[in-house]
């Protein structure tokens, strides 16, 4: 049998890319102006399918199948050379109730794409912190922070957990099962300083040897977070309206995060009340005083991990 010699312009078929989070670690961005075709990516899956297939199912009734045959039929449509993504930071369990079953979701990933190759993003644990905070608050959470900080020690039920971001068990949790020269680790951090270095960086980690930089649109990166103090505010507006995290209010007057949200935030986001309020972190504050110190000894055994640059200077 002869066999026929490999074209060396057609280049062989680029790893899975699996991004599975952290929240609030620019993974809107990624999903909406990174990992798209003008930088030689094609997203194969989006939240809908990864909640199906993955996350939802019971552990009795988990099967790889499904997702294993969605993944082989798209990445088989796609043209040699262009790297395929799922990027669903639900992967690394809700922070909101701990992050449980993280590792559960790495194996069942494990399963289901065994040559993947891993991007976790991180974030310094006291900026991420407040920022879940505030989505918690934005999916119509009701509880102030120290309340939301404390979790439940309510058996059967859980609650945050500031563990969840001791971000070295869950690289160690991917390291064991895909191998530790498949897993990438980028900070958030690494992105403000050079987005189009840290891009770089990650395209080499992933194959997509044809990326050649970002795109104008990827370049302009607009934030559109209300202003902590305007938290207390829209926590109580969460007792009137409908939401995620509270469907049934005794009186609805529209849904959050919509409706009184962008008139309270059009007040609150000018003078006077920015004048008053605006150099105010309250939520900030709590979380430095209430986690300092906390993550030293997590992030030194991330850095041990790790066996390329990863600047965590501003992690202690």
């Amino acid at each position: 049998m002869t066999l026929t010699p490999p074209d060396p312009s057609r280049p062989e078929r680029t790893a899975l890319l699996l991004h599975v989070g952290f929240h609030k670690t620019a993974t809107t961005w990624m999903q909406k102006l990174l990992f798209t075709a003008a930088h030689n990516y094609a997203q194969v899956s989006d939240h809908t399918e990864v909640f199906k297939h993955v996350v939802q199912p019971h552990g009795f009734h988990f099967n790889p199948a499904p997702m294993r045959d969605i993944l082989n039929d798209r990445i088989a449509e796609l043209d040699q050379g262009i790297t395929p993504v799922i990027s669903s930071e639900i992967l690394s369990g809700h922070p909101f109730m701990g992050g449980h079953e993280s590792d559960v979701f790495a194996e069942r990933l494990h399963q289901i794409a065994p040559q993947a190759r891993i991007l976790i993003s991180i974030r310094a644990q006291m900026r991420i912190i407040p920022s879940v905070y505030t989505q918690y608050v934005l999916r119509g959470g009701t509880m102030g922070p120290a309340q939301f900080f404390d979790g439940t020690d309510t058996p059967g039920y859980f609650g945050f957990t500031p563990k969840h971001f001791e971000y070295d068990h869950l690289v160690n949790c991917y390291q064991q099962l895909f191998g530790a020269e498949n897993v990438y680790v980028q900070t958030q951090e690494s992105l403000q300083v050079d987005m189009a270095l840290a891009a770089q960086n990650l395209a080499g980690f992933a194959g997509n040897t044809n990326f050649s930089g970002l795109s104008t649109a990827a370049q302009r990166v607009h934030a559109a977070s209300y202003p902590e103090h305007a938290l207390p505010v829209l926590r109580r507006i969460n007792h009137i309206q409908s939401s995620t995290l509270n469907p049934n209010p005794i009186i609805e007057l529209g849904r959050s995060p919509q409706g009184l949200y962008r008139a309270a935030g059009f007040l609150l986001r000018r003078p006077p009340f920015s004048n008053l309020f605006g150099k105010r972190k309250p939520v900030y504050e709590l979380v430095h005083k209430r986690f300092a110190g906390f993550y030293d000894d997590s992030n030194a055994r991330l850095e041990r991990l790790i066996d390329y640059p990863l600047d965590l200077s501003g992690y202690s």
